[in-house]
């Protein structure tokens, strides 16, 4: 997994050097989800997808109803 994470240049989701963008932008008078949030839900899901093939199931029970990578 260690090669696919690094491959998609995703070291910073584990080692804390990206963080959670803002969900949201005011763009004029509007409220939006900023497109940085949108882009890093999405890596953050590949990667967490990643993570939980990888495990046991034991340790799948650990990580049930955790909605992030980190």
């Amino acid at each position: 997994v260690l090669g696919l994470i690094e491959s998609q240049d995703f070291q910073g989701f584990i080692n804390d050097e990206i963080f959670v963008p803002d969900k949201y932008i005011i763009n004029g008078d509007k409220r939006e989800i900023s497109p940085d949030y949108l882009q890093w839900k999405k890596s953050d899901q590949l990667l967490r997808g990643w993570i939980t093939g990888t495990l046991s199931e034991e340790v799948l029970g650990l990580i049930v109803g955790l909605e992030t990578s980190e």
